[in-house]
């Protein structure tokens, strides 16, 4: 840096009148990588125009407007003889000056090394498929990763590799589902290093995401669904699902213990910790009733005794736990009748059940009809409006349309005496 641009700086500082000008030159010197644009202070004080007049010679008032070009070529004329305004900038910032091309350049190039490392660290094909999709902006992962970068490379460079050691460690061990943190521990060392609110937990969800096809979840319950289906047990206490009247299997035999809750007509709680020992689950009638509200279920298992079929609360949104049991019961071919609440929610639960059970699954009064028949004056809410618009194409489409034109819930209390009826009427 020349003596003159520095001498050039030091007199601007010692008078503050430059400050803001010189601040906006920055702007524009860092987007263009030259000087170039237009700088234009709209509220502008007198001092600053007067600061401008000394640069150009001649007078400004607000608003204070002029070319960045023009501005380097009237500081040629002042005193300090042939400056460049990056050189009069950087003194005047004390900073190297860098365009934004050139950080974008760099950042490209410290993105790119990162994903070249990982690669020739790890020889799964799933991870270099997957590494090979982060060169592309509309892959999955791909912003987290260039902005985790852009913050701390080394870190987001840990992460990657961990993340990828941690699927290659879970395809290498397919034999039974794995607990998330015993396979953080065996994979990283670390137990906790997969949560979801860390960066490698983020990335393992994104990496398991493309292994299965699925979109990247949006809520806990899609994530421990996807951990599910890739064999992992996340929340294995707290994920619930009840039932009345099934056979459920430890090795070959019945389990004793859950034998007891069936004989007696009993509600039994299972957790995903008691459904991960199961071996199978079986319906004596060849079917199973399903509702979605825990007082619904209550309620009918109040002649649970009488019941021909077992009968599964899902309460809501069907849990890990929930699936675990469906997932069950439909390898023995058990035919799977779900009804629940007509609004956005229960309709939507009954078209992804449909869509994981496509020959097994029956809809449980869920036609217009039905619809008709407990409708209330509750008004939709605008998430549950907009819930209603996945049921296209649906075996709910009728039912979802219907609900859309009278805006209106319709909950399955008002349907007990009906599907009491189905449920101890012999078959």
């Amino acid at each position: 840096m020349s003596g003159q641009a520095r001498a050039c700086a030091a007199y601007l500082k010692d008078h503050p009148g430059y400050k803001r000008i010189m601040q906006e030159l920055l702007k524009k010197y860092r987007s263009y990588g030259r000087p170039a644009g237009i700088v234009r202070l709209d509220d502008a004080t007198q001092e600053e125009c007067a600061a401008a007049r000394g640069v150009f010679g001649r007078s400004f008032s607000p608003p204070l407007r002029f070319q960045t070009a023009q501005f380097e070529a009237a500081l040629q004329e002042l005193r300090f003889g042939k400056v460049s305004l990056k050189e009069v900038l950087e003194s005047y910032f004390d900073t190297e000056i860098r365009t934004k091309n050139e950080l974008r350049k760099t950042k490209n190039s410290r993105f790119s090394s990162i994903l070249a490392q990982i690669l020739e660290q790890t020889d799964n094909d799933t991870c270099i498929r997957w590494l090979h999709t982060l060169e592309q902006p509309q892959s999955g992962g791909y912003q987290l990763l260039r902005r985790e970068a852009a913050k701390d490379p080394e870190k987001t460079r840990r992460g990657l590799l961990q993340s990828c050691r941690s699927l290659d460690w879970l395809e290498r061990h397919t034999q039974s589902a794995v607990r998330l943190a015993v396979l953080s521990a065996q994979a990283t060392s670390d137990p906790h290093a997969l949560d979801s609110g860390t960066l490698v937990g983020k990335l393992f969800l994104y990496l398991l995401s493309f292994c299965s096809g699925l979109e990247f979840p949006e809520n806990a319950e899609q994530r421990d669904v996807l951990y599910y289906e890739n064999g992992i047990l996340c929340d294995s206490i707290s994920s619930l699902v009840s039932q009345v009247g099934l056979v459920l299997y430890t090795g070959k035999d019945e389990s004793p213990a859950y034998r007891l809750f069936r004989k007696s007509h009993e509600i039994c709680t299972l957790s995903l910790a008691n459904l991960s020992r199961l071996t199978g689950a079986r319906s004596p009638s060849g079917r199973v009733y399903i509702v979605e509200n825990e007082m619904v279920f209550t309620q009918l298992c109040d002649r649970s005794a009488q019941f021909h079929s077992p009968l599964i609360c899902t309460s809501g949104q069907p849990s890990v736990a929930a699936l675990r049991l469906l997932d069950l019961l439909a390898a023995e071919g058990t035919e799977l009748f779900y009804s629940g609440d007509f609004d956005g929610k229960g309709l939507s639960i009954a078209a992804q059940l449909c869509g994981r059970y496509p020959e097994l699954l029956r809809l449980w009064h869920m036609v217009p009809g039905d619809y008709a028949l407990c409708r209330s004056d509750v008004p939709l809410s605008e998430p549950s409006r907009s819930l209603l618009q996945g049921c296209a194409g649906t075996a709910l489409e009728a039912s979802a349309e219907a609900v859309k034109q009278c805006d209106r819930a319709g909950y399955q209390e008002l349907l007990i005496p009906l599907l009491e009826t189905d449920l101890t009427e012999t078959l």
